[in-house]
């Protein structure tokens, strides 16, 4: 068995505090999920961050991210995504300084794992690139024996929130006539929706992750905060195909 770790929407501010006023700092925040990481877990195959790392993409923002990494689960396999509010270019160059792979794909045991870029400069809303695509099919076809799981920034499917569902994804029809042809494939995982979110789409699990620092609220016609603690996702990838998954949440109190 293989277990992955999601962590997604930092939103690092340019300095550390809150990015907005009544928002908690979004540094702290990060350093309490990263302690019930290490508290509570062991090291994983791989911890994901699926985007939206930086709310004001600087190079300090990024630099204060991976320092954080550091301090709290050094020695931890990283990978991650850009988000629509993150620069592609100024966030791959501090992954890559760390020796931390953006996009990509890696093989866990029977698992085959690739990330999906769908920032568009400038846009909330999310799309994949047809050289994206065609590098997503590739890499699926070179590996057809492995179990696929697929992560991206733009949730794939509407989820219920008017709002958010005018700024995930805006072509999904594109991104699962690649999954369609690979029947493997068996989960795709997001950010950006900042909550929990489960769906299914012929056989493939569709799976939202909470952000560090504020959670929305679900199914909300406008922008709405949500009162839940912050939190992660855990993923046990089974040799057979299954995936078992849950959120853990990390309230105020589990603060060391």
């Amino acid at each position: 068995m293989q277990r992955i770790l999601q962590i997604s929407d930092t939103h690092l501010g340019r300095e550390p505090g809150p990015i907005r006023a009544g928002y908690p700092d979004s540094d702290r925040q990060l350093a309490r999920v990263l302690e019930a990481l290490a508290r509570n877990e062991d090291r994983p195959g791989l911890l994901w961050l699926t985007g939206d790392l930086a709310e004001d993409p600087a190079p300090a923002a990024y630099a204060r991210l991976l320092h954080l990494l550091d301090q709290h689960v050094k020695g931890w396999p990283v990978a991650g995504l850009a988000g629509n509010h993150d620069d592609w270019h100024t966030l791959h160059r501090a992954f890559d300084a760390a020796g931390y792979p953006l996009d990509g794909h890696r093989i866990l045991g029977g698992w085959l794992l690739i990330g999906v870029n769908s920032a568009v400069a400038g846009q909330a809303a999310g799309r994949i690139e047809p050289a994206e695509l065609d590098r997503l099919d590739q890499v699926l076809t070179t590996h057809p024996d492995h179990w696929g799981l697929i992560a991206i920034h733009h949730p794939v499917v509407p989820i219920g929130s008017a709002w958010m569902d005018r700024i995930g994804l805006s072509n999904p029809d594109d991104l699962f006539a690649v999954l369609d042809r690979h029947p493997r494939v068996r989960a795709c995982l997001f950010g950006h929706i900042h909550q929990d979110f489960r769906g299914k789409r012929q056989g493939i699990e569709l799976l939202g992750c909470p952000s560090t620092c504020i959670q929305f609220a679900p199914e909300s016609e406008r922008f709405a905060l949500d009162t839940e603690a912050a939190g992660y996702r855990v993923l046990d990838l089974h040799p057979d195909g299954r995936i078992d998954t849950r959120i853990q949440r990390v309230s105020e109190e589990a603060r060391t």
